[in-house]
Order: C-alpha cells, then structure tokens, then sequence
C-alpha cells in the first residue's frame, strides 16, 4: 500500500495542476479562445495565451450570449482577401445581463503583444444613470472628470485607459464602459 501512495500523490498534482488553466474552461469558452488566437496568428501551443485572453475579458462571457465575429475581410471592397489577413478580430455580443458588447483584438508580432479594446454599452433610467455618475464624479481619488453637459458626462479612471460615457434623454440613458487592455507574449 506504500508503495502507491507517491503514485496516487502525483496523480492527484497532476490534476490539480489543470484546475484553473485552459482545460477548465467549458468547450466552448476553449472554441472561443481558439478561435481568436488561430484569427490572430498567435503561437500557442501551451494555451497559456487563450487561457489569459479569456481571463481578460471572461465576464463578456458570461451567461447566455449571441456573438458575431468579424475581421479585415468582411467588406467586399476589402484588400484582405488573400487568407493572410491575421492580427485583427471583433467579436460582438449581446446578452440580457452585460449588455451590448465589443471586444476588438488587435496583435502585432514584432510588438509581442495583443492589444484588447472592450466596450459594453448599457441603458436604463435616467435616474439611475444619472445618480451612478454623480456617485462617481465624486470619487475624485479614482475618477477625473474629462467633459460634463447637460445630457452628456465623461470620467476617466484614474492613470488608465479606461472611460465611462454617459450619456441621457427623455427619461432614459446609456452608459458605454471603454478600456484597453494588453497581453505580452
């Protein structure tokens, strides 16, 4: 019995070493990933890449959601039809919970580097929106103030590139979150 104790404890490191990687996530949080690397031209063949590109944005993907997926190609009078055109993809999604969103990936090779741009559009009532900017325009320590009117607001996070545009009218209101993100390779 001894004897398999070390044999049961690697088994089990093993195991423990794929929870929270890329094999934990659901195959289709994997299609997804690899999807967008294989669009990118990204090298990846430990998953690590996929694996932080989902970690990045996962919370888009939460629940149920529709997507579209567009790239350099889609135009008809676009130049990229060739089957080289990598180092460019937008998903865009909806779903009852987060919204309207967009995730555009942008890579360069020689930058070794992805460059994420999110942005998710919400609505609700002009109260509601109006009452969270005032919240936040408050907290001077981590919003700035960029541009305020009569219907129109804009903050900024502080020291990033990450903004909140808001915007009412009539009773209603919309509020679009902006950020970059970056992964290095």
């Amino acid at each position: 019995m001894k004897k398999y104790i070390p044999l049961l404890l690697c088994a089990i490191s093993f195991h423990t070493l794929a929870l929270g990687g890329f094999e934990s996530l659901t195959e289709t949080q994997q299609n997804v990933t690899k999807s967008i690397v294989n669009q990118l031209g990204v090298d990846d063949p430990d998953n690590t890449i996929k694996k932080e590109i989902y970690d990045t944005s996962s919370w888009a993907f939460d629940g149920q959601w529709g997507s579209y997926w567009t790239g350099l190609n889609e135009l008809a009078s676009s130049k990229y039809k060739d089957g080289k055109e990598k180092g460019v993809i937008e998903i865009s999604l909806n779903n009852a919970k987060s919204g309207t969103i967009f995730l555009t990936y942008v890579y360069k090779p020689e930058a070794r580097q992805i460059v994420i741009f999110q942005k998710q559009i919400r609505h609700g009532s002009k109260k509601l929106l109006l009452d969270e900017f005032a919240k936040r325009k408050a907290d001077k320590e981590k919003y700035e103030l960029r541009h305020e009117e009569d219907n129109y607001g804009l903050l900024q996070e502080t020291g990033k590139v990450e903004f909140e545009f808001y915007h009412v009218s009539g009773d209603t209101g919309s509020l679009v979150y902006s950020n970059q993100r970056i992964i290095n390779l």
